[in-house]
């Protein structure tokens, strides 16, 4: 599948310290990591491509990361309810 990559250009995260959207290769304990993604989101909340990021994530099954201010399980859960909501739409 081609994707286009135009949004990253308008992204609030460009050139942003990426360590605030990814995991460290360590163990990180959870308060750590709700500090660390929460300091994400807030760029991502005043991003103006964040849905499109979103659904490149979701498009691409981003498994890792930030994402259109959704983290890996947020994103999951996303999934979910969009199938949930298909099969009821089709059912």
């Amino acid at each position: 599948m081609e994707h286009n990559w135009g949004w990253r250009h308008e992204a609030e995260c460009r050139g942003a310290d990426t360590t605030f959207f990814f995991a460290p290769h360590y163990f990180e304990r959870r308060a750590d990591k709700n500090a660390r993604e929460a300091k994400a989101k807030i760029l991502c909340d005043r991003c103006a491509v964040r849905d499109e990021c979103l659904e490149f994530a979701m498009s691409t099954d981003e498994q890792h990361g930030i994402w259109g201010g959704l983290n890996e399980m947020e994103r999951r859960a996303l999934v979910r309810r969009r199938r949930g909501e298909s099969a009821a739409q089709a059912g």
